[in-house]
């Protein structure tokens, strides 16, 4: 990089960056200290270099470069602010061979960056022949490989922790306790819960369905699991409202083998777990490590029963081969009911001559639900609601026609305005975001200086990095609502083109559905309502089916 001309003061406005992967006892964090002062040192032999601001992670892998310290420090370069990046040594500034050799290679020198790696030697200003490029490249492929060794390490630790009958989960599975036994958390039956778990399983094996045990456990006033885990009490008291068993939860303690006295692995498709499949596999992390409160052969009876739904439900295969038809009204249809979202749900029909077909329909998710949480809605088919849609189409085709284009005008103004208005909220946030690294780096200096203590600082350090990941993540927000506003109004434009120029022969699609319907509520006794987009009063019609 040649050196600008006519140019007072420091050229190299400098950014130390310091990385350590776990932020435990004060002596890991004291090498942040460290690595910051080896920096300092290299700088201070440069005549034309002073310190801008050091930037630090935390707890933060080097695989990747998705940390806050590091994204701080690339918003600096971009905004000129820095123009000098200096790291201890390459495993620092990343482990990732092919991204930290991205950064060195076309990043930096692209945005001329002078980038310093202290202890490997490296300086970009000073590096001379291919040779010593193959050296750098060779100390960041044996990082990765560090990083990818530490990695598998750790997981070859939990697997042996689970293999010596040690539990190395979150929460325990409802009718257990996890109790500290040496160096193991090992799994005891909870006795308030363990009938419990028992019940489900034999009355599912004895030809219960999911819906029915929910309908049991609601009866019996049993609280689900999360409410126990809670509360601590298996059955509901007076003054509290009894939530219904979801048939999710039901399933997953049906398919858990721990249940068996058994820790599973079963694999990165965590899908296929508890299936028979599985459980007939080599797929053991352990077996007998805990008291079982089920037999193997009622679990294997009741994962079989499960295997054989599937089976039946899928019609030999079939819903998993053919691709399910786009949801063109997908987020628009509510029951009116209990102003729910109605959920699309597929069958299967053998029609006459053997074709087998998907037949679609909508359905509130709390007609299924007990006491006073039911629903009385009633189930729509997507033909009826095609047919009923396209009817009142052909009804508001003067009006969409007479309206649509004076309609997309105002349309096209109030994205303009929302886009200006998501801007303002940008910059502030930038601003937001800007001042609140300054605070960091202040802190940072009083704290390097002695004028805090170490307490305070991480204390106050936690505050600000909370606060400035929400701004981030507000900024993102707003720069995904300017992408979707874009991408709505060229949608509108498409549609109101489409309709234009095809009228109601155009056989609605998901494009056509956003642009000019708002809302379709589905009441019972069979009648719809829609609100249009484009027009102010509601139409209703009469289901048909």
């Amino acid at each position: 990089m040649a050196k600008p001309s006519g140019k007072e003061g420091p050229v190299w406005r400098a950014g130390i960056y310091a990385r350590l992967s776990v932020d435990g006892n004060e002596k890991k964090n004291e090498s942040i200290d460290t690595q910051i002062e080896i920096a300092k040192k290299y700088l201070r032999q440069i005549e034309d270099a002073e310190l801008a601001a050091c930037y630090t992670d935390l707890g933060k892998t080097g695989t990747n470069f998705k940390r806050e310290g590091f994204e701080r420090m690339m918003e600096d370069i971009r905004q000129k602010k820095i123009n000098c990046v200096a790291v201890k040594d390459f495993s620092r500034f990343g482990r990732n061979y092919i991204e930290t050799g991205n950064y060195m290679e076309k990043i930096f020198p692209f945005l001329k960056v002078r980038f310093i790696a202290v202890t490997d030697g490296y300086d970009s200003e000073r590096i001379t022949g291919g040779q010593f490029q193959l050296s750098v490249n060779l100390k960041n492929i044996v990082n990765e490989l560090y990083a990818r060794d530490i990695s598998q390490k750790v997981r070859s630790v939990k697997q042996l922790k689970q293999e010596k009958g040690s539990y190395i989960g979150g929460a325990p599975p409802y009718g257990y306790r996890a109790k500290k036994v040496g160096d193991k958390r090992i799994l005891f039956p909870d006795e308030a819960a363990r009938q419990i778990v028992v019940k489900i399983f034999e009355m599912y094996a004895d030809g219960k369905t999911c819906r029915e045990l929910a309908d049991e456990l609601y009866q019996k006033k049993i609280q689900r699991p999360w409410a126990y885990n809670t509360t601590g009490k298996i059955y509901c008291p007076k003054d509290q409202m009894l939530q219904q068993w979801s048939y999710d939860t039901i399933k997953n303690i049906l398919m858990n083998p721990v249940y068996t006295g058994t820790f599973f692995q079963p694999g990165d498709d965590k899908k296929t777990h508890g299936s028979p499949k599985d459980y007939e596999s080599h797929s053991l992390a352990a077996a007998h490590t805990h008291e079982p409160l089920i037999s193997e052969e009622l679990f294997r009876r009741v994962s079989q029963r499960f295997q054989n739904q599937k089976k039946y439900g899928n019609r030999r295969g079939f819903s998993e081969t053919i691709t399910p038809k786009e949801d063109v009204f997908k987020g628009m249809i509510f029951c009116g009911g209990c102003g729910s979202l109605m959920v699309r749900q597929s069958s299967i029909k053998i029609r006459s001559g053997g074709e087998r077909v998907r037949r679609y329909s909508y359905a509130c998710p709390n007609k299924n639900k007990i006491g006073n949480m039911a629903c009385s809605s009633q189930r729509i088919s997507l033909s009826a609601l095609e047919t009923i849609v396209k009817t009142l189409m052909e009804k508001e085709c003067s009006c969409f026609e007479f309206c649509l284009e004076d309609d997309w005008k105002e349309n096209m103004q109030e994205a303009v305005k929302k886009k200006a208005a998501i801007r303002t909220r940008m910059r502030e946030a930038k601003q937001k975001q800007e001042q609140l690294t300054w605070m960091g780096s202040q802190l940072y200096r009083r704290f390097h200086e002695g004028e805090i203590s170490r307490e305070v600082f991480l204390e106050e350090k936690s505050k600000i990095e909370k606060e400035l990941e929400q701004w981030n993540r507000r900024e993102t927000d707003f720069r995904r609502q300017e992408e979707m506003t874009e991408q709505e109004a060229e949608k509108r434009k498409q549609s109101i083109s489409e309709l234009l120029t095809g009228g109601t022969d155009t056989e609605p699609d998901r494009q056509m559905a956003e642009c000019l319907i708002q809302k379709i509520n589905v009441y019972p006794k069979g009648w719809i309502e829609i609100l249009w987009n484009y027009r102010k009063n509601e139409l209703l019609e009469r289901m048909t089916e």
